[in-house]
């Protein structure tokens, strides 16, 4: 379980949105950096489209209850693991009753938080995102409060040395990487 510490200014869970339902009133949602997310889940072992956390501008304070492995990927939002800087771009383990909390953005407005497994939130017309206004998906239609919690699905941490990607995410228009695990990447490694 993820226990929520403070919320953020607005954290939501996303994945790569749901299609078809503008006929009804229903836009897509989904993370707003797709490739950012797409990286994120990624470097944990995920599939690209699975559901992830979007910290905009000031991020999330979350206690973890059991180990996991994580990335960041997007705004220049350094994660701190209690107090010790993590690369972003990285994924990296986060032990039982640690605490991960957000530096200030540097650049950009939306960090990507992927847990290995991916956030268990349940499927609403296909789709975790999170669409705050209509009142579907996410974590309780979008709401994170201090003493919250919300659960990933069970995948043990990878043993050995984390997946990095060796461009970072906000140079991926200069340069296509071949690291295997961008989704843009045009080969494997």
């Amino acid at each position: 379980m993820i226990k929520v510490i403070k919320p953020g200014l607005a954290t939501s869970v996303q994945d790569l949105g749901r299609e078809g339902y503008y006929h009804l009133g229903i836009p897509p949602s989904g993370a707003l950096d797709q490739y950012a997310l797409s990286a994120a889940n990624q470097l944990v072992g995920n599939p690209a489209g699975a559901a992830g956390l979007e910290c905009t501008l000031l991020g999330p304070e979350l206690e973890f209850t059991r180990d996991a492995l994580v990335a960041v990927c997007g705004a220049h939002m350094t994660p701190k693991v209690d107090g010790v800087d993590m690369h972003l771009d990285t994924a990296f383990a986060v032990k039982a009753g640690q605490v991960l909390r957000f530096d200030f953005p540097k650049a950009g407005a939306r960090a990507y938080l992927a847990v290995a497994g991916g956030i268990d939130v349940p499927l609403v017309l296909g789709s975790r995102s999170t669409y705050a206004l209509g009142g579907l998906g996410g974590f309780r239609a979008g709401g994170w409060w201090r003493g919250t919690s919300c659960r990933w699905a069970s995948t043990a941490p990878r043993a050995g040395r984390a997946p990095a990607c060796p461009w970072p995410c906000a140079r991926r228009w200069a340069a296509r990487s071949a690291c295997g695990w961008c989704p843009v990447c045009t080969t494997s490694a």
